[in-house]
């Protein structure tokens, strides 16, 4: 007959079937009364007597068990239950003495005060639970409170108690010498089995609802043992209500129901409040044991990484002494790993950083930044190790921190980055003699544009203006041009197109106006020529005053801005291009800017783009700042700005 079953749909079931069973014995029992009526109890008074005390010791556990279930922080539902089963079971006892044949208690009267505390003791059980099976919200109640609820409860039951055996008839009769039973206690019995028939079917209303939506119940009780006990209660009664003795089998039959219906509410409340305890232990055991388990997985995991890690890991305590190192940092440092383990972290730090290096740990450990980066740039090698030889060698390193039981642990995880400190070295050689060398060719070639285009202005462009001087006098020959005229024509355009085409191989090799006028005549002579050579327009926003620059600036920007304006007039498909500068103090800077269809990024990153390459070189001799902003709306926009303090 046990409702232990773990599957709350089983419960039900189970518990249905039990009452239906318990049901169809009963009408058997009513509709054979006067069979029944045959068999007496021979010592009826020890079997009643043995019965309401298992009775009463269950509900004393009730009361235990919801009283002390919850500690101090009580819920109202365990409150009210553990109070209505002392008091329940109080009067329960006051009706096992004063019994029909207990000592003191023989006359007709005294059956009267028993039955009355019988009355009063399943009054008070079945308004409990009608109570619970309404399912009201459930809340705290405080100490004070609970205390307070079993003070009234206990005195009010003695109250009861002290009236019915001193003054019995102030109650309603229950029982005469004559005729037993009277009309009054078989109708207040019959009240009993409404009652807790209506709290049956609440109680089974609720198990079926509450096993698919646990977030509705306020009241954590199994419903399906209270809807066994609440039946089997209301069954009871209808035995109390048919003997006529104290020997009919009726009242034997009616304690056996109350006693199952007892153990069915221990099950329901005192079952659950000790199994809920012991079943969540149990469960965090083995939630225990399997973390403790996962943690020791994820503690071996751990250590195979840390020993097969190529980077060293070494992690010390807050007075800087090594609890763990790995394989990898031992080899870095020239130790074994176990020699590492307790010896000072100082060992593997330089002399005269030791001081600093200590202050920095605990700062950082004050600071509240659990992970920091150390050597990590390419020019950052402050961060020196010391291997067991003496020899110093630059560290990248990682640094974080963890708080465990309140004392302070770091952990370092490194490598070696000598041969990269090297690398970059070498790498930054190259890069400054890669730069020498070009701002060397671009001093050579400057150098040749002016030697070639002062050659071809100075020699061969005299000669082609003697020759043109020549032939002007050949032409005064009347005869000579009568036979040749055309000719004489023809080599005069070809000698004055010969020295327009050497003037401006000359000028794009060398401007002679940056040399005779500065680069403010030769910047407008360039734009002139581009705007008639294009058909650009092109618009140069300067003061003559800012642009007096030494030789190698003038020639410098003098070329950025013509590969510039070659740029536009190949690529960008532009019609108008705007060259402004800007002067201060300390500095010079100009923009370059056209309305043309853009630069890619891809062809900006192009290693055959020379010409951005040339106006980044030639910038960057001379300490400057080289930027190219460029989309498909506005156009292409490079703006350089150039210290203007003198450099060596």
């Amino acid at each position: 007959m046990s409702l232990s079953t773990t599957n709350p749909t089983h419960r039900i079931l189970l518990a249905r079937w039990l009452v239906a069973a318990f049901f169809l014995i009963s009408c058997l029992f009513w509709a054979n009364q006067a069979l029944l009526s045959t068999f007496r109890l021979a010592q009826p008074l020890p079997l009643h007597t043995f019965l309401e005390t298992v009775t009463i010791v269950i509900f004393a556990s009730v009361f235990i068990v919801c009283w002390n279930a919850f500690g101090e922080s009580r819920k109202k539902s365990s409150t009210i239950l553990a109070i209505a089963f002392l008091c329940t079971a109080i009067l329960g006892f006051f009706h096992s003495v004063s019994f029909q044949g207990m000592p003191g208690f023989e006359t007709a009267v005294d059956m009267h005060k028993s039955l009355s505390f019988w009355l009063a003791s399943r009054t008070l059980i079945a308004i409990t639970l009608l109570g619970l099976a309404l399912d009201p919200t459930d809340s705290d109640v405080s100490k004070k409170q609970s205390y307070s609820i079993l003070f009234i409860g206990t005195i009010c039951t003695i109250l009861l108690a002290v009236v019915i055996f001193n003054a019995p008839h102030l109650v309603p009769l229950t029982f005469s010498a004559t005729a037993g039973q009277t009309t009054f206690k078989i109708a207040y019995e019959m009240g009993l089995v409404a009652v807790n028939t209506l709290t049956a079917f609440l109680f089974y209303q609720h198990a079926v609802r509450f096993q698919s939506d646990k977030t509705a119940e306020h009241l954590h009780i199994e419903r399906a043992p209270l809807f066994f006990a609440s039946a089997l209660m209301a069954m009871s009664e209808v035995y109390f209500s048919l003997y006529s003795s104290t020997s009919d089998i009726d009242i034997a039959i009616g304690h056996t129901f109350q006693l199952f219906a007892a153990i069915a509410i221990y099950r329901s409340m005192v079952a659950v409040n000790i199994h809920t305890p012991y079943s969540a232990l149990a469960e965090t055991t083995e939630s225990l044991v399997s973390s403790s388990n996962e943690l020791t997985l994820q503690r071996e995991r751990l250590s195979r990484m840390i020993d097969t890690a190529i980077d060293g890991i070494i992690t010390v305590d807050e007075q800087q002494i090594i609890i763990l190192a790995n394989p990898a940092a031992a080899a870095i440092f020239g130790y074994q790993a176990d020699s590492l383990i307790g010896a000072p972290l100082d060992n593997l730090i330089p002399m005269r950083h030791r001081h600093s290096h200590g202050n920095h740990m605990r700062e950082f450990g004050e600071a509240g930044t659990t992970r920091r980066k150390m050597g990590t740039h390419y020019e950052d090698f402050y961060v020196t190790g010391c291997k067991a030889d003496g020899n110093e060698f630059p560290i990248e390193a990682s640094i974080a921190h963890q708080l465990e039981n309140g004392k302070r642990y770091y952990t370092v995880i490194f490598r070696d980055i000598t041969d990269r400190k090297i690398a970059r070295e070498k790498m930054a050689a190259y890069h400054t003699q890669l730069s020498q060398l070009s701002n060397t060719l671009q001093t050579i070639r400057e150098e040749e544009r002016k030697h070639i285009a002062r050659e071809l202005h100075d020699d061969l462009g005299q000669l082609l203006a003697a020759l043109r001087m020549d032939l002007s006098l050949l032409q005064r020959d009347r005869q000579l041009i009568e036979n040749n005229q055309q000719t004489m024509k023809s080599m005069d355009q070809l000698i004055l197109s010969a020295i327009t085409t050497l003037r401006r191989i000359a000028t794009d090799l060398r401007p002679r106006a940056l040399d005779e006028g500065g680069l403010f005549f030769a910047l407008k002579t360039l734009q002139k020529d581009f705007s008639q050579r294009h058909k650009i327009e092109c618009e140069l926003v300067a003061d003559e005053k800012h642009l007096i620059l030494d030789d190698d600036r003038s020639t410098a920007i003098y070329r950025i801005i013509q590969e510039s304006l070659t740029n536009v007039a190949r690529h960008a498909e532009a019609n108008y291009v705007q060259i402004e500068f800007h002067h201060s103090s300390d500095k010079l800077s100009f923009t370059i800017s056209d309305n043309g269809k853009g630069i890619d990024d891809q062809d900006m990153q192009k290693t055959q783009s020379f010409g951005l390459v040339g106006m980044r070189e030639r910038v960057k001799a001379m300490h400057g700042e080289f930027h190219v902003v460029s989309n498909n709306i506005e156009g292409t926009t490079l703006k350089i700005t150039l210290p203007l303090e003198q450099e060596t």
